[in-house]
């Protein structure tokens, strides 16, 4: 429950900061730059935004939690590649993020066998 609660408030946080940039952010420079410039210039933040901040509040709520990892996981592991490739500095919430979806998963395993067969 502990680390459903707490991946619910990270995602609604950082989703929400998307939208509202409540937490500065360093100028992005670089790779980094680049790879922010595409992902804006493709429309994905926004979606990855809204994601969050569902997913989230899914979690928090803990309604159709299965469901919700299912989509929250692309997610996360997209945000470790891009933490270990261009900004290492920041691989801390994006681990936590993946490793507690994986988690969750694994202690729900009895809802997700059935994917397996």
């Amino acid at each position: 429950m502990v680390v459903r609660i707490l991946l619910g408030l990270m995602l609604v946080v950082f989703g929400l900061n998307k939208f509202l940039q409540f937490m500065p952010m360093p100028p992005p420079e670089g790779d980094v730059l680049t790879a922010f410039s595409g992902l804006m210039v493709m429309g994905v933040m926004p979606i990855v935004g809204v994601i969050e901040v569902v997913g989230g509040t899914l979690l928090l709520t803990n309604k159709q939690t299965s469901v919700t990892l299912l989509f929250l996981i692309p997610v996360a592991f997209c945000a470790v590649l891009f933490h270990v490739v261009l900004a290492p500095s920041g691989i801390g919430p994006a681990a936590f993020y993946l490793l507690g979806i994986l988690f969750l998963m694994y202690y729900r395993k009895e809802k997700f066998m059935a994917l397996l067969d």
